[in-house]
């Protein structure tokens, strides 16, 4: 069940993590919250020796932060990322859902 390690810091995802096996496989029906982490964490079980990195994950995805978010060093990371979602552009919005598309392609089973 996805739903259940899609947060990397939860013990029930920490510990299925570790179960020695040659293949693995998620299901979901759980949608993803508009969070690279969420997805990041499915991706890392999946895959783990491609996806091993959460940082690199993110930055692969990330875009150079507006000039307006450099203020914001003072907000929480949640909020943070809901005003870095209406900063960006409808263009960078589709930039980012096709390079996401590209990784998600071979993983998905319909």
């Amino acid at each position: 069940e996805g739903h259940r390690i899609k947060n990397h810091k939860a013990h029930s995802s920490q510990v299925v993590r570790r179960l020695p096996c040659r293949h693995r496989l998620l299901l979901t029906g759980t949608p993803i919250q508009n969070s690279l982490r969420e997805l990041w964490s499915l991706l890392s079980f999946v895959a783990p020796s491609a996806f091993s990195s959460l940082e690199n994950f993110e930055q692969w995805f990330a875009l150079p932060a507006p000039p307006s978010l450099h203020l914001s060093k003072g907000m929480d990371e949640d909020e943070a990322e809901d005003m870095e979602a209406k900063i960006l552009s409808q263009e960078e919005e589709l930039l980012i859902i096709q390079r996401l598309h590209g990784v998600l392609r071979p993983f998905l089973l319909r």
